[in-house]
């Protein structure tokens, strides 16, 4: 997907009303009612003002990554360690990853005895390597790994915590930006606080909190339903579960792809007008250009995530008072984030088409 701003001036001006949608795809491009069923069509690029291609929020991920003893276990390619390190070393290699940072720190970590793991949350809210954007950072998260192996215990609550705080910190200081932490881990908590519905509201008070910090789990092993407590109440429905009967590597990889997904979605910064003026939000349009050469598609307004359906096209701000981001309806963006050679334009001064 086309990611560069671009802006282009128009002819002229559609007027401030707005049209109703009755559902179904729209097409771009004759201006009137289709005469099937009540769609109704509008030449978005041709009466627009300007077109911005849509620009995509930034990802911030933060890996909380588990060191303990029983990471040494033997799965099918090597260890848990080795195959979940070399894993993470795949995806931060990946090319398309532009827009996404990522940072990361280990647990447990040593208390200041230097004999015992800590139960302190200050000590996992330091990253060892800062979240910074990829490509750049990859070299310096796969050397940290390289220098840790798996000897301590899982205080979990901890870290957990530890995690969301510097989440918090971070997006508090980089305002528009999509944060998200990820726990990985192969076991239950053993130190610290191990009682599931305290770690459980850790994660729910991440993910409660302004900005909110979701929390993605990927768990290594079996025996780890209890994980999926921690993904529900980070906002994030369930865990990752990777089966080490199976390809340890290819299934720990492909979890990290569906976060980066999931985490981000069709998620779009709200333009500004690059003729100067202000944006009149009720004359905004979403249009999707397939990259099939096919007719552009203008996805019509529901106001909020609620009123999207379970089928077809929409999209809504992330506060309609006063947005900053333009997000696509789930059963609109699984489509559109296939099409690797699509775009997504958003057109501002035209008619907006409503559902």
């Amino acid at each position: 997907m086309s990611k560069c701003l671009c802006f282009v001036g128009l002819l002229a001006a559609c007027g401030p009303s707005k049209h109703n949608f009755n559902g179904g795809l729209v097409d771009s491009g004759n201006g009137g009612s289709n005469g099937g069923g009540g769609n109704l069509t509008i030449d978005a690029p041709a009466c627009a003002t300007s077109i911005v291609t849509a620009q995509k929020v930034a990802l911030d991920l933060f890996i909380m990554l588990d060191q303990s003893a029983s990471m040494d276990d033997s799965v099918s390619g090597g260890t848990k360690w080795t195959t979940v390190t070399s894993a993470l070393q795949t995806f931060l290699g990946q090319p398309g990853l532009d827009g996404v940072s990522v940072g990361i720190q280990y647990f447990g970590l040593p208390d200041s005895s230097g004999f015992t793991d800590s139960c302190t949350a200050s000590d996992y809210a330091q990253a060892e390597v800062e979240i910074a954007p990829l490509p750049g950072v990859a070299t310096n998260i796969i050397s940290s790994m390289g220098a840790h192996s798996p000897t301590t215990s899982t205080p979990t609550s901890a870290a957990l915590q530890g995690a969301i705080n510097h989440a918090s910190t971070w997006a508090g200081a980089h305002p528009g930006e999509a944060v998200a932490v990820i726990l990985a881990t192969d076991g239950q908590p053993t130190e610290c606080q191990t009682n599931m519905t305290t770690i459980d509201g850790i994660a729910a008070a991440g993910y409660a909190a302004t900005p909110k910090i979701p929390t993605f789990v990927i768990g290594v092993g079996s025996s780890l339903s209890n994980l999926n407590g921690i993904a529900m109440a980070g906002g994030t429905t369930s865990a990752f579960l990777v089966d080490t009967g199976g390809n340890v590597n290819q299934q720990f990889l492909q979890a990290m792809n569906d976060i980066r997904h999931a985490a981000l979605g069709c998620t779009y910064s709200v333009p500004t007008d690059p003729n100067g003026g202000t944006v009149d939000y009720g004359s905004v349009n979403i249009v999707y250009q397939p990259g099939n050469g096919g007719p552009p598609i203008t996805l019509p307004y529901v106001m909020t995530k609620a009123n999207c359906p379970a089928m077809g096209n929409g999209w809504y701000y992330d506060n309609p008072q006063m947005p900053t981001e333009i997000l696509l309806c789930d059963s609109s963006c699984s489509g559109i984030e296939l099409d690797a050679t699509g775009s997504v334009n958003i057109t501002l001064g035209c008619t907006q088409v409503i559902n």
